[in-house]
């Protein structure tokens, strides 16, 4: 029997017509709704078109859930595609790079466009392979899949400096696809085989990467979720590769595009504003609470979870002089930030913005030295602000505003990940700042009885 919702079977050329665009484009309209319900224009710019997804990202007031969501349905949507596009690359008798490519959101309206006027290229169909197992294709298909983690991080992310969809979706849907296509290919075997085979794949995979020192556990841990899902996808398309296929050697050509694949993304890499605004209510006035902001004491509560999963967080801030001009030394966990103080009005407003930025994590390594580019240059603060607001009862109102931006693809995924660790750092600084001033105030009244 076979499942409308698998990729066993074919699809007709005008069945992929109907089906294919609609999805394709339901992802830009699901943006420009968004823009439209914030009261913002629609950017239809090429960036739009290509990357629907990243231009979410300009809204203003996008928050996490939201993010989250949306990343969320661009996989249902990119699954959809994956599958219609299989299905009518079997129904040609070839086009399975085609097929891959379909998920990628910069090349994938090139390449459904090119699925829809594909012809037959070939009435060979093979013979469907037996049940039972071969534990050489087996071993061949986790080796494979171990060598294309290896190759990839090595030409994307150390080659190019390139981290985007290609290594984080791409890589993993390939590894998914070979691995179970050369499990599949003489004896065939159950999916939930073959998803054991991929993941065993990714995860020794993954174990050489830590072990070459090409990355670190924290990195593979967050990027998991994502690259065990697609990957399972993939496996799923491989399997039916080797069961239901015409040439059954095309589903591995797909491989080849990786490297202009991560070349392309090197070209075009993402740059997601992130704008934060966090607020707590202190029981003190603008003066203690202008002390305690200046004050270059270290932050008394520990780092929580931030601290334990290796990202930067703040230890203290110490100025160098004061007035415009003043340079602001921000210590993290993971170095030293060098700022220069824009806004200065005592009781009022501090402002600064970052010249030089530390690592924004610290990998978890056996090594002291990972040659992992994205702890440096994908993550950057650009001004930070703290206004003080007196309140009718006395207290004061401590606003902290801040823009990032984010380089790394896809923007939806690694945004609500940035904005927690954000959101986890800033209200620590605020409670410190709340804490020391509270006790000042009280400190200052006990010595005036």
């Amino acid at each position: 029997m076979r499942y409308p919702l698998s990729f066993q079977g074919e699809l007709s050329p005008f069945a992929y017509v109907l089906l294919a665009p609609t999805l394709l484009l339901s992802q830009h309209a699901a943006v420009a709704a968004a823009f439209v319900r914030e009261g913002f224009p629609i950017p239809l710019s090429p960036s739009f078109w290509l990357l629907p997804l990243r231009s979410l990202t300009l809204l203003p007031n996008l928050d996490m859930t939201t993010a989250a969501v949306s990343f969320a349905i661009s996989l249902v949507v990119a699954w959809g595609l994956a599958l219609l596009s299989f299905r009518r690359a079997s129904w040609s008798g070839g086009g399975y790079f085609l097929a891959a490519l379909a998920i990628v959101p910069m090349v994938q309206i090139a390449a459904v466009t090119l699925l829809l006027i594909l012809p037959h290229l070939s009435t060979e169909i093979g013979d469907e392979p037996e049940a039972g197992v071969d534990v050489r294709d087996m071993m061949q298909g986790v080796l494979a899949g171990v060598a294309i983690i290896i190759l990839a991080v090595l030409i994307s992310a150390v080659s190019f400096g390139a981290y985007g969809w290609g290594l984080f979706v791409m890589t993993p849907f390939l590894v998914g696809m070979t691995t179970g296509f050369l499990a599949n290919r003489r004896r065939s075997i159950s999916f939930g085989q073959t998803s054991m085979l991929v993941m065993g794949a990714a995860g020794i995979g993954s174990l050489a990467l830590i072990l070459l020192a090409l990355e670190g556990m924290l990195c593979i841990l967050m990027a998991a979720p994502l690259g065990g899902i697609v990957a399972i996808v993939g496996g799923g398309l491989g399997r039916a590769a080797a069961r239901f296929g015409r040439k059954k050697d095309q589903p591995l050509m797909s491989l080849a595009f990786l490297p202009a694949l991560f070349a392309l993304e090197a070209a075009m890499p993402p740059v997601a504003p992130i704008a934060t605004h966090e607020a707590v209510d202190i029981a003190a006035p603008p003066s203690a609470v202008w002390h305690a902001l200046t004050d270059s004491s270290p932050i008394a509560s520990g780092p929580g979870i931030v601290g334990v999963s290796g990202l930067a967080y703040p230890i203290r801030g110490r100025l160098v002089g004061a007035g415009v001009g003043a340079v602001r030394l921000g210590e993290f966990s993971t170095g030293v930030a060098r700022e220069r103080v824009t806004q200065w009005q005592p009781e009022r407003r501090l402002a600064f913005t970052v010249v030089e930025q530390p690592p924004a994590m610290e990998e978890m390594s056996p090594y002291r030295k990972v040659h992992a580019p994205h702890v440096r240059g994908y993550f950057d603060t650009g001004e930070t602000r703290f206004d003080l607001e007196p309140l009718a009862n006395g207290g004061t109102r401590l606003t902290a505003r801040a823009t990032h931006i984010l380089k790394m693809d896809p923007v939806l995924y690694w945004e609500p990940v940035a904005r927690w660790a954000i959101h986890l750092n800033v209200m620590r600084v605020l409670r410190d700042i709340q804490a020391k001033a509270v006790a000042e105030d009280s400190d200052h009244h006990r010595s005036g009885v």
